[in-house]
């Protein structure tokens, strides 16, 4: 599997997760976003991870 599609793979799978963890709302939010924005749930997945390396440098885990 070359990196692009280990990339996109690794994506698909955060989404599911990120998905499977709200509720049927707020996934119902995020899939009408999505419809709209392909990359908007991958976008928040970044962010989300932006955040949480951020807080783990100022030592607030």
């Amino acid at each position: 599997m070359d990196a692009i599609s280990a990339r996109i793979e690794q994506e698909l799978i955060e989404r599911d997760e990120l998905l499977n963890s709200v509720d049927d709302t707020t996934r119902d939010y995020l899939l009408s976003c999505e419809q709209r924005d392909p990359r908007y749930i991958t976008r928040i997945i970044k962010n989300r991870d932006d955040i949480l390396f951020d807080q783990q440098l100022r030592g607030n885990n």
